[in-house]
């Protein structure tokens, strides 16, 4: 999909929290001077160190870029990928073969082409292998579609009309296209997840041309013979939008149900206003809207993730016009359901275009920054959310301790424990994985998580470490 929009930057914010404040710092450059018009960007480790790396396309440059982090958010830009893509609009990071760890899936709008880059497993990639074609290819994601436990490719068609998927063995070879969906003009912006709660994945469609918001539902389970079909929500989502950047399901409310959320440009040929807004699926199937108000005139990527390490989803928005001060905005949850109103993330003194934005940590402190391309520049940033470093005076009052780190199967504690404590441990997307009860002399077995950096929360006592699963 060619999402062309018409400019955004970050300065401090500060909120007080229930845990700890979260302030997010001035931008830091990676490259000033990527490939022309950098659009899509991904964050994984790509090397084997446990360290987020970030992998960007550039639209006019034709470049598929990717920078090496050592740790603490210090980024070396590595040889460009070998390439014929063409408008670059799609990245991913997944492992697609199961050997040497990520691999690097992108997409050319220009010239329709899917492709992969394997992983060496030496600190670089092979040249691009084709996985399909498909006509004015966007968007690119993986997902388990037939439960077979192997990831599977979803390519978004924006001039085909149509989303697919390509069926993965888990050794880095893919079947030939499946249709989702076809006919319903330019869909741009998909995401997948289980909606319904059955096991198999479904999913959601925006359609810039209809103006639609659409969920296919996956039939694999309810077929009953183990085979991918699609069938439509008997109930639309949404529809008279002008131009939809990103539609996502996510638990907006924090229900434990996933909702789905949208931004759009509202508006008629030239687009004017804008809507970012979030529905919930209610006991009769249908679709409650509630938008949320904002200054951002043309907002482009919305995501949805727990920035001040509190439980609770917050969403982050990017401004893809020029013109308007803030570049990336985020509304904090309050815990139950609403949001406070906008804070400034970004603020760009020259008026950038974020087309893109990538949330991980990493500066491995155990919380979750920010890195953003800017296309009219070309630039390459992060951001960092200072929400642990300001958390270490609480650490040191408290006198709380966690050993070994890293660990492979326990983690110890050693504290002035009153009674019982709780914990929580977050992967570093923020999403929670672990929340226990323990008495002052027992162990919490982190043995079942898989290997990475994992953030732990002390809930009664205002403290968050973070600690390394080997």
């Amino acid at each position: 999909m060619k999402r062309t929009l018409l400019t955004c930057f970050l300065s401090l914010s500060i909120v007080i929290t229930a845990y700890s404040q979260t302030t997010f710092g001035t931008e830091q450059t990676i490259n000033a001077s990527t490939g022309a018009n950098p659009y899509s960007i991904d964050s994984g480790d790509l090397n084997g160190n446990t360290f987020i790396d970030i992998v960007i396309g550039t639209d006019v440059g034709n470049t598929v870029e990717w920078y090496k982090n050592d740790g603490s958010g210090n980024f070396t830009k590595q040889t460009n990928l070998s390439s014929a893509l063409v408008n670059v609009e799609g990245i991913h990071i997944a492992n697609l073969d199961g050997i040497n760890g990520n691999d690097i899936i992108a997409t050319g709008f220009g010239n329709d082409k899917i492709v992969w880059f394997a992983n060496n497993g030496s600190g670089g990639f092979g040249s691009e292998t084709l996985i399909g074609t498909l006509d004015g290819v966007g968007q690119v994601l993986t997902a388990d579609i037939n439960n077979d436990g192997n990831l599977d490719i979803i390519a978004v068609g924006y001039n085909a009309n149509k989303v697919v998927w390509y069926a993965g063995d888990g050794a880095g070879n893919f079947g030939s296209e499946q249709t989702i969906e076809s006919g319903t003009s330019q869909p741009g912006a998909v995401s997948i997840a289980d909606f319904d709660g059955d096991t198999d994945l479904d999913i959601v469609i925006g359609y810039t041309g209809a103006g639609t918001i659409e969920v296919y539902y996956n039939q694999f389970i309810e077929s009953g013979t183990s085979t991918v079909s699609w069938v439509k929500d008997t109930n639309q989502v949404d529809s008279g939008n002008n131009f939809l950047f990103v539609v996502a399901f996510a638990d907006i409310d924090d229900n434990g149900s996933l909702d789905i959320i949208k931004s759009d440009f509202v508006g008629t040929a030239t687009p004017t206003g804008n809507e970012i807004a979030w529905f919930k699926k209610e006991g009769d199937g249908t679709y409650t809207k509630t938008i949320i108000p904002t200054s951002i005139n043309k907002p482009a990527v919305v995501m949805v993730r727990d920035l001040n390490n509190d439980g609770y989803t917050d969403i982050i928005v990017s401004n893809g016009t020029t013109g308007d001060p803030d570049d990336i905005i985020w509304f904090e949850s309050t815990g139950a359901g609403t949001y406070f109103s906008e804070a400034t993330i970004s603020l760009f003194s020259d008026q950038k275009q974020t087309y893109g934005f990538t949330v991980a940590d990493f500066d491995g402190d155990g919380d979750l920054d920010i890195a953003s391309v800017n296309y009219g520049d070309p630039e390459l940033s992060w951001f960092e959310n200072k929400l642990i470093t300001l958390s270490l005076n609480d650490n040191s009052l408290n006198k709380i301790s966690i050993y070994p780190n890293p660990t492979s199967d326990k983690l110890f504690f050693k504290g002035s424990f009153n009674d019982n404590f709780k914990v929580s441990v977050f992967d570093i997307l923020g999403k929670k994985i672990i929340e226990k009860s323990l008495n002052i002399n027992e162990a919490l077995d982190v043995s079942q998580l898989h290997t990475g950096i994992y953030i732990i929360r002390f809930d009664d006592y205002n403290t968050t470490f973070k600690f390394v699963k080997e």
